[in-house]
């Protein structure tokens, strides 16, 4: 149980956000811990961040070119809240993330 732990830590961070990047610390060393539940979660946490980045830049880049574009910035945060809450919520009911490849939820 305690790569669940580390799992369940490290969504905790990502809903702090100033703290997600400890929580990708925790997923990159976590990644290879040889179980399968830890694995798909690590992969999904990963991917949260990086893509979250790019929704992020790519919103930001809208607001200053679209009229209401301010906007746009409320896409990547409930992206980002509903990936943590999934993850989080899958941990509990310890089942691995369904489809860690998704760019959506």
């Amino acid at each position: 149980m305690e790569g669940k732990v580390k799992i369940q830590l490290a969504y905790g961070l990502y809903l702090g956000v100033a703290t997600a990047v400890f929580g990708l610390y925790l997923a990159y060393t976590q990644r290879n811990a040889g179980n399968a539940f830890v694995a798909s979660h690590c992969r999904f946490l990963i991917r949260t961040f990086w893509i979250g980045v790019l929704y992020v830049g790519l919103s930001g880049l809208l607001v200053g070119l679209l009229p209401g574009g301010i906007y746009l910035l409320a896409f990547p945060a409930l992206w980002w809240l509903l990936r943590c809450v999934k993850g989080l919520m899958d941990t509990v009911s310890h089942e691995p993330v369904q489809n860690e490849e998704t760019w959506l939820f």
